[in-house]
């Protein structure tokens, strides 16, 4: 087996390692971003699992799943509903839909 072949494949798996490390360490420094924003260990394990649950705040939506590609409004006399819409499918066709009253998640549905 000639040298140049062997330093090809010990670069590639050094290559590998430092890959594997950088991601620990973002998912490390993500998961304490956010356990020192909103310090909730059971939401902030769903949101490294790119989960949303009922509880949670539009602003962790928004964290785990980015910015929505619609979101409607609907204020009423005591509370404000909002649907956040993922997923474009077509002219006002999404495959997720989040719900929210007074930015705090209470469903979604997903198609």
């Amino acid at each position: 087996m000639p040298d140049w072949f062997i330093y090809f494949v010990a670069a590639i798996v050094v290559g590998i390692i430092a890959l594997i490390m950088l991601r620990m360490a973002w998912r490390a420094g993500r998961r304490a971003l956010w356990m020192k924003r909103y310090n909730d260990v059971e939401m902030v394990n769903s949101m490294m699992a790119g989960r949303i649950a009922r509880g949670m705040t539009m602003d962790m939506v928004v964290d785990v799943w980015g910015i929505p590609a619609d979101l409607d409004e609907v204020v009423m006399k005591t509370k404000t509903k909002h649907e956040m819409k993922y997923d474009e499918k077509g002219k006002n066709r999404y495959g997720t839909r989040v719900y929210l009253e007074d930015e705090i998640v209470v469903g979604w549905e997903t198609k």
